[in-house]
């Protein structure tokens, strides 16, 4: 059986819904490929660094995660590597999340102690180049990385390896599949995949528990925000608006642990417990999804529902602690690059009499199909893309002699 060392962000406790459904999609995908792959999962700092979520409690994920930090060199061991999702390769996620969680958990006395450990897991630095040769990345972004960044004398050099002596490599936006292709010196196209959790297609995670939570859930609109966007003044009564013109009521859908922001507005929620399954489960039900999430809005267009996802201007980050990997930027580029710009909608003030016409063309869109297009085309660009990496993947594992 080939082994695939699969490497992605780290999800302590499993609090991110989102980087779940990018994790699930490798597994998603491995069972399409048939039963000759023996994945070993590895990330910085394992789920279970900090107490699990309640609604991941008890749930058989198909995956157990390594410390990266202590086996990295069991990769060489593997017949392929798969960076797989996130922003792994981004100096300011480096800098800056990676760093302050590795300080936090005491795996480094300082940030140089934390920038060399990184740059063993994650630039595979001391990794020989047949180790690079059958390395793989799919889905990840360089979207705000800058030729400063590449000027850096640890960082520069040691990006430019792995791009440049990976066997391939796949990013889930236009704009960093193009910066690969730079250094690369190979079409824009080849490098432009599409974000991870798109490859678990609709189904594929009914195997997860489900309750009475979402049993024989009534059409409705989800709703989450104030999670990663300020919450504007004119916000709730758009989004009533919206119930009125969809006939659907507003329901609280709890993405992540957190409460309903008051600044939201009244918005039902459902009672009881509910599982991961069970959030994942009512997307395809619902008729919108309001978010300001990245990946719930990712989610919900695999799932064939359209999103109508808020995003505020993008801010300049000052510290490090200013994390680049929240951006705005990404929500944006997602909907621009899949010709979505009708269901995104900015932050910034406007006239009521513009929101009013965007309301009617998106209540247009949604009725008259052509929100069905952009998830059609969302998913057929993620079956596309999914082609190329299992045909690349599969190459790999036919020439392993190990």
């Amino acid at each position: 059986m080939a082994r695939v060392a699969v490497i992605t962000a780290p999800n302590i406790g499993y609090r991110n819904t989102g980087m779940v459904t990018v994790d699930l999609a490798f597994e998603s995908l491995r069972r399409r490929m048939g039963d000759g792959i023996d994945a070993s999962w590895y990330t910085l700092h394992p789920p279970e660094t900090v107490e699990l979520r309640p609604c991941a409690r008890g749930t058989d994920f198909p995956f157990r995660f390594r410390s990266l930090i202590d086996r990295v060199d069991e990769v060489r061991d593997h017949d392929a590597v798969v960076f797989w999702g996130d922003f792994l390769h981004t100096r300011h996620y480096l800098a800056q999340d990676a760093t302050n969680r590795l300080l936090d958990f005491g795996f480094a006395a300082d940030r140089a102690a934390a920038r060399a450990i990184l740059n063993r897991t994650l630039l595979l630095a001391d990794q020989p180049d047949d180790v690079l040769a059958r390395t793989l990345s799919y889905g990840g972004t360089i979207l705000h990385n800058s030729q400063s960044d590449y000027e850096d004398k640890e960082f520069g050099p040691l990006f430019q390896r792995l791009v440049t002596r990976s066997h391939r490599m796949w990013m889930r936006d236009p704009i960093s599949a193009s910066r690969v292709a730079h250094f690369r010196g190979e079409p824009t196209t080849e490098h432009w995949g599409s974000d991870a959790a798109l490859l678990s297609r609709p189904g594929d995670l009914d195997r997860l528990p489900t309750t009475a939570w979402s049993a024989d859930a009534p059409e409705a609109i989800g709703v989450f925000l104030g999670s990663r966007t300020e919450i504007p003044a004119w916000l709730p009564g758009f989004c009533r608006t919206l119930s009125d013109r969809f006939g659907a009521p507003l329901e609280w859908l709890p993405w992540f642990d957190r409460d309903l922001p008051p600044q939201a507005g009244p918005i039902a929620a459902r009672p009881g417990e509910h599982t991961l399954g069970d959030l994942l489960g009512v997307l395809p039900r619902y008729r919108l999804v309001i978010t300001d999430t990245y990946h719930l809005m990712v989610n919900s267009w695999g799932a064939g529902t359209p999103v109508v996802c808020v995003g505020a201007p993008e801010p300049v980050p000052t510290t490090d602690d200013d994390y680049l990997t929240l951006s705005e930027v990404k929500k944006h580029v997602f909907h621009m690059a899949y010709e979505a710009g009708d269901f995104y909608f900015s932050t910034v003030p406007d006239t009521p009499e513009y929101r009013e016409r965007r309301v009617d063309r998106l209540v247009q869109l949604v009725e008259g199909g052509g929100a069905e297009t952009v998830a059609a085309r969302i998913r057929a660009h993620a079956d596309r893309s999914e082609a190329s990496f299992t045909e690349s993947l599969a190459g790999l594992l036919g020439q392993g002699t190990r």
